[in-house]
């Protein structure tokens, strides 16, 4: 097993933002020299993985293939 994983896959959705969130987004990949979508994803990750209610949540939700997939991405989440 290789022990740097191919990135995620990227899915195109749309979400709608506040305007003051929009604009700090913007100007957080400016400070980081990033672009906006890494912000997003990054807080995303931050805040989803965790908050340990949605993670009963989702376990509770799961199937066993499920749950090898999750652990990976809670790891990618941590580092």
């Amino acid at each position: 097993m290789s022990i740097i994983n191919k990135p995620a896959e990227m899915v195109k959705r749309e979400y709608e933002l506040q305007e003051p969130i929009a604009v700090a987004v913007e100007k957080y990949a400016t400070f980081i020299a990033s672009t906006p979508d890494h912000v997003v994803n990054s807080a995303l990750k931050m805040v989803l993985w965790r908050d340990a209610d949605f993670r009963r949540w989702r376990k509770q939700q799961q199937t066993p293939s499920d749950k090898k997939d999750d652990h990976a991405a809670g790891k990618a989440a941590r580092a």
